[in-house]
């Protein structure tokens, strides 16, 4: 079996499948239809690709030595997700601009809700990942107790440093931590473009405190992630598309039919198989395409508004931010780098099938006990945080 065989991608999806299918029905878990039930599926799909996509890196890093992958589909699995990831907080955010420029927006509750949805988890997954660093250095202290300390904030500020001199910390949580540097660019601008743009009505305080912090996160990414900024800014536009595009009936009406996903059968295989970089232009430009017919109501016969997929969905954020970490503890702790890397593809894939019923399982408890109850103290921390303000 070659390392880069496809059938572990339709074995472990499946997989996946029977899993949450056991959840749902032993637990009688509500799954909730958002208001755009294909981006709720895709986002699912997305965060297990990138799963996918470190589980075939951690093979090739265990023989030798560098985290990178040569060209397969898996390779895209990774870049090409993050990159739709980036189109749906875009098209998301886009769609509540033009919603509010007839209705207006409240900013602090919009703010509030994306602290309370991002940071306690990633504040959990930066705790667990201390936790994990101090079992790799045997909890002995390789620099001072205040540099330690530093790069626990350094690391709440989403940036990637090693912990405790440990070479390559970011591999423990498999690299992923960037992206939401990006994604909180992002949030910081929308302040300023409601105002200017969409000439939504925005307090000054807003728009003061917003700035700052654009800077702050601009600063972070170009200290931080220097390399390929502009590629990886890109997918935003494709998302910003997206949002207006999707609000044309006759767009929505031709996206949505039965040839629009024969369509996207074909083209996004394709663009997997046929090119290797999803940064280069042809591939970028069918990646939004896809995006797009998806954002415009397209669920691929169903596929993307299944309560299956919508559940991986629903986990999607604990699936992105814990999978390395489940990762890197089944290969160092568990089987021992010495051992995992003498498996052989198959027995890899195998190891990897036992991680993803663990990852989901893992998921679904921090879903229920971390990221729901952080949301629903959203309209209550708003409305404290707007008294103080007055």
């Amino acid at each position: 079996m070659s390392p880069e065989s496809l059938i572990p991608i339709f074995v472990l999806f499946c997989l996946a499948g029977g899993v949450i299918y056991l959840l749902l029905r032993f637990t009688k878990t509500d799954i909730p239809m958002g208001r755009f039930p294909s981006i709720d599926g895709l986002r699912g799909i997305l965060a297990f690709s990138v799963f996918l996509h470190h589980s075939m890196t951690w093979f090739y890093f265990l023989r030798i030595n560098e985290w990178a992958l040569p060209y397969s589909v898996y390779t895209h699995f990774g870049p090409s997700s993050v990159a739709m990831f980036f189109m749906i907080t875009a098209f998301l955010f886009y769609s509540k601009l033009l919603d509010a420029k007839e209705k207006g927006i409240d900013w602090t509750r919009l703010y509030v809700s994306r602290f309370y949805r991002i940071m306690p988890l990633y504040g959990f997954a930066i705790l667990v990942l201390f936790i994990v660093a101090g079992f790799v250095s045997h909890f002995t202290l390789r620099v001072n107790a205040l540099l330690l300390v530093i790069e626990f904030f350094q690391w709440l500020c989403f940036i990637e440093t090693d912990i405790n001199n440990i070479t390559g910390t970011h591999i423990i949580i498999a690299g992923v931590v960037w992206s939401l540097a990006f994604e909180w660019l992002f949030y910081c601008s929308l302040a300023w473009v409601g105002k200017v743009i969409f000439r939504i009505r925005t307090p000054i305080n807003i728009l003061i405190s917003t700035g700052l912090l654009f800077v702050v996160f601009l600063l972070i990414i170009l200290y931080s992630y220097p390399n390929g900024t502009g590629i990886r800014i890109y997918p935003f536009a494709g998302g910003i598309t997206a949002a207006f595009l999707a609000r044309n009936n006759l767009i929505r009406k031709y996206c949505s039919s039965a040839w629009a996903s024969c369509l996207l059968l074909i083209l996004i295989p394709g663009i997997l198989l046929l090119y290797p970089d999803v940064a280069t232009p042809v591939p970028f430009i069918g990646i939004c395409l896809a995006f797009i017919t998806i954002a415009a109501g397209n669920d691929i016969f169903g596929l993307l508004s299944h309560r299956l997929t919508r559940y991986l969905g629903m986990i999607s954020y604990s699936l992105y931010l814990l999978h390395g970490l489940v990762l890197f503890s089944c290969f160092y702790f568990v089987l021992g780098f010495k051992r995992a890397k003498a498996l052989s593809p198959l027995e890899h894939w195998l190891i990897i099938g036992g991680c993803s019923v663990l990852l989901i399982l893992l998921c679904s408890l921090t879903y229920v006990y971390i990221e729901r109850p952080a949301q629903r103290k959203n309209a209550n921390a708003a409305s404290e945080l707007k008294k103080a303000i007055v």
